[in-house]
């Protein structure tokens, strides 16, 4: 984190500059735990000064919080950033926004969106913890991320936006001081600042009460789809009335794990399990035809619930779960020392005409291809994965 220190400063003095030049941010995040931590982590430290320096009705003008469903800047979303960052130019004046990208940005799938904002001369930041590629740099003014000074995805971007929060608006610090440990158990990390950041607010949460925070916030933004979930978001994280916090963490954490409950249920009666030549572990299962559709959780999350039970069923032994559908694949794994970005990239160049992308961290992160090279795909991905060192 010192390190990335001067990064970070940079960053501040970015987000800084453009409040005092009344300039609108537009703050977008991945729609999970770290995610929204991140967000809000930024978002209570500018929204004070973007009122001191506007007046009371400048955050309607000046700032918008969007989550993206992807974890990069989509297509979709930098065109409706830009279609109403047009329109406010066009009726009120405006400047061009700053976008600020909060737990994705850093890979070469941001590059499109990337490259439509610069036509309009739209500034973009980003702060993130996936596996970067360099290729996006050129298209931002500033960029943090651990794995630029040797760090990896342990350190979360909840982490990263909260210290950056800080240096913007150092009197917000005691109030989003919980904010990366909730990243941090959502996230899994299990990096050493994890558990510092978790130890610093013990005294007010305990580690089960930070799971459920996170836990409702994936379950609630799962519902909210594109919306930012204002007042909401703010409840479920504790920054409001703590009667209704509690409350609704209750009521959340119930509702989203009787749905868990349901989907496992289900799921690992038709989990398929193989061993590799590594002597790893691998775990498939459909979840197109064996999981409920267009309910929570989604495939991305059934597929880690599905994997963190395997894995306690299997101490010691190293694991991959791949849950796939008709045209992607989730990756969960456990002492495999996987690099599944480069895996991403050598299929891509390895099968011509099954239109593989994707990525993620090193160890978690999802595929995807066209339908009709699922089978040939999935094998060549167990391929890989079989020749892949494992730790244990």
């Amino acid at each position: 984190m010192e390190k990335l220190k001067p990064r970070m400063l940079l960053v501040a003095k970015e987000i800084k500059k453009a409040i005092f030049h009344s300039r609108p941010i537009i703050l977008r995040h991945h729609a999970d735990a770290d995610g929204i931590t991140s967000a809000i982590a930024i978002e209570r430290a500018i929204l004070p000064l973007i009122t001191d320096i506007g007046g009371t009705d400048a955050e309607y003008y000046f700032y918008k919080r969007a989550p993206s469903k992807a974890p990069f800047y989509e297509l979709a979303d930098v065109t409706r950033d830009i279609s109403f960052a047009l329109e406010d130019s066009s009726r009120h004046g405006q400047k061009m926004p700053l976008v600020i990208l909060v737990d994705n940005g850093s890979t070469e799938e941001d590059v499109p969106s990337m490259r439509q904002a610069r036509v309009y001369g739209i500034d973009m930041l980003v702060i993130d913890h996936h596996h970067p590629d360099e290729i996006v740099d050129q298209y931002l003014i500033g960029h943090v991320n651990p794995a630029h000074v040797g760090g990896d995805f342990g350190v979360t971007s909840g982490m990263l936006c909260t210290e950056i929060a800080r240096m913007i608006n150092p009197k917000v610090s005691d109030t989003i001081k919980h904010l990366p440990a909730v990243s941090a158990v959502g996230d899994r990390s299990e990096a050493p600042e994890a558990a510092r950041y978790i130890s610093l607010v013990s005294d007010h949460y305990t580690l089960e009460e930070l799971k459920e925070m996170a836990l409702a916030l994936d379950y609630e933004q799962f519902w909210l789809k594109f919306s930012s979930g204002k007042g909401l978001i703010d409840d479920i994280l504790d920054l409001g009335d703590n009667a209704i916090h509690n409350k609704l963490i209750f009521l959340l954490c119930e509702q989203a794990n009787t749905m868990i409950k349901e989907q496992l249920e289900i799921c690992l009666f038709n989990v398929k399990s193989q061993k590799l030549a590594n002597d790893a572990i691998m775990n498939v299962i459909d979840v197109e035809n064996y999981a409920q559709k267009f309910t929570f959780p989604p495939p991305g999350k059934t597929s880690g619930e599905v994997h963190d039970i395997l894995v306690k069923k299997s101490p010691g032994r190293a694991i991959v779960t791949i849950g796939y559908g008709p045209d992607f694949a989730v990756i969960r794994s456990k002492g495999i020392l996987m690099n599944i970005p480069r895996i991403v990239r050598e299929l891509r160049e390895e099968m011509k005409g099954a239109g593989v992308s994707g990525g993620g961290h090193l160890v978690v992160g999802s595929i995807k291809f066209v339908e009709g090279m699922r089978t040939e795909v999935l094998a060549k991905l167990a391929e890989k994965i079989a020749s892949t060192k494992v730790e244990y």
